[in-house]
């Protein structure tokens, strides 16, 4: 059976770091797979886009379709080794959120679990603002506040049309990201089952 942890999180909230460090302690080798990774290459290959932060701005329709194709090529990578789906379960667009997931591609993909990396609006907000290599939009407290509460209303949408389930792990400057990290290596360990 393929093991799919998704791994979500709005932008600045430190998912990435998280992953990586959990990667190199879980007791079995995942492969990372970055949705919106995938959904670029499809992009590109049809011309659509330059810049992978030029894809929230394309039409809502075309966007479904390179979650679709990029959700076939995900299930493709499970079949070989489990796999840790980088991805953001909601997108802000210019006409509004776009989920990750609309209903036949969380239905492709079928995680076994949902991880939520969360973080106070302050915290993103000063992340966000110290990280010069990416172009995000600006957004107030209340605004990311607002979009990790998307965030979990997608979740539970998703696990609805997948029976995955849902975790949470918070990433605050003072909880240590040690923590958090080993949070997410109990939920990775837990494809060892699948794969002894």
């Amino acid at each position: 059976m393929p093991f799919v942890v998704m791994i979500t999180g709005i932008p600045g909230v430190g998912k990435s770091t998280i992953t990586r460090l959990a990667l190199q302690k879980s007791r079995i080798k995942f492969r990372l797979v970055n949705f919106g990774d995938l959904m670029f290459e499809e992009a590109r290959k049809l011309g659509l886009v330059e810049h992978r932060d030029e894809m929230r701005k394309l039409d809502p329709l075309i966007q479904k379709e390179l979650q679709l194709k990029a959700a076939q090529r995900t299930v493709e990578i499970a079949r070989e080794e489990p796999v840790l789906l980088d991805t953001h379960a909601t997108i802000k667009t210019p006409m509004g959120y776009l989920l990750g997931f609309p209903k036949e591609v969380i239905e492709t993909i079928r995680p076994n679990f949902i991880v939520i990396i969360e973080a106070t609006p302050s915290e993103i907000l000063g992340r966000r603002l110290r990280d010069l290599k990416r172009d995000r939009d600006v957004e107030t407290e209340e605004q990311i506040e607002r979009h990790q509460d998307l965030n979990r209303a997608a979740a539970v949408a998703y696990a609805m049309h997948s029976d995955a389930l849902i975790k949470i792990i918070e990433n605050h400057e003072d909880k240590g990201l040690e923590e958090a990290v080993n949070e997410l290596v109990e939920v990775l360990n837990l494809a060892v089952r699948e794969y002894d």
